[in-house]
């Protein structure tokens, strides 16, 4: 078993590599702000998307699986 004076400096090595690698409350706030700006950004395409989906159902389902199909046949290359 090893004594406990080396788990003492174990524990102030551990305790200054957080020091040094956590960010400041400045960072983490502006981390914070970019997630949020993220959240908002993506919840606006996702209301889009939906919209989009409600406006393109009326059409006929044989006409709206070709539409997919030629839209995969781009995409595929």
């Amino acid at each position: 078993m090893r004594p406990m004076r080396i788990f003492v400096n174990d524990d102030r090595h551990v305790m200054a590599k957080h020091s040094a690698v956590y960010p400041t409350q400045e960072e983490l706030e502006a981390v914070q702000n970019m997630v949020s700006h993220t959240e908002r950004a993506l919840k606006a395409v996702s209301d889009w998307i939906d919209e989009q989906e409600k406006v393109g159902g009326e059409q006929p389902e044989a006409e709206a699986m070709e539409t997919a199909a030629e839209e995969e046949n781009k995409e595929g290359g």
